[in-house]
């Protein structure tokens, strides 16, 4: 278990170094902190080490996501690449192929009814992410992570008295939504 932390504690020094340097964001101590905090979590929650493995590193990748989407309101192409190699271990090909299509689906749909309502990279990420969580998980990652975004947003739009139609950065919200669908796996 130990080595699981160090790997953690590790990991999140090199995420902030990523951070700092392509994309000029410092979030140390915060990147490191929630590496340990992801890594116990699945420790805790799988007994397979490969499940350990891919979660972790899904996880830092959607912290990442979070992060630069956060700061730049822009998800990179990378981040969707690597969550689709990341779909190689352990992978159910059928089921990650009906969640590559029918998962991002709602978010596209959202997104030609209401232009600016969802960007193409929320898209794209949820499109690698039902490929990683296939069809039933990512459809349930999908659903938690609008409700945390509705109920967050509904609060700070009302303690900041902003104009509902003011748009958002989704990645957050859709990397907290697949973190607990895949613990939940």
């Amino acid at each position: 278990m130990i080595y699981y932390i160090i790997t953690a504690i590790f990991t999140g020094i090199l995420l902030n170094l990523i951070l700092g340097k392509y994309f000029k964001i410092k979030k140390y101590p915060l990147t490191v902190i929630l590496s340990i905090i992801i890594m116990f979590i699945l420790i805790r929650t799988f007994d397979n080490q490969l499940m350990i493995i891919k979660g972790f590193l899904f996880s830092e990748v959607l912290i990442f996501t979070s992060i630069v989407d956060f700061k730049t309101r822009t998800i990179p192409n990378t981040v969707h690449i690597v969550i689709l190699l990341l779909s190689i271990i352990n992978i159910n090909l059928l089921q990650s192929m009906l969640g590559f299509i029918v998962v991002p689906l709602p978010f596209l749909l959202a997104a030609l009814l209401e232009p600016n309502s969802i960007g193409g990279g929320d898209i794209k990420l949820m499109s690698a992410i039902g490929f990683l969580l296939e069809v039933k998980n990512g459809l349930i990652a999908g659903m938690i992570s609008l409700i945390i975004a509705v109920a967050i947003n509904s609060i700070l739009y009302k303690l900041k008295r902003k104009d509902k139609s003011e748009s958002f950065p989704l990645g957050l919200y859709l990397s907290i939504g697949s973190f607990v669908s895949y613990i939940n796996i």
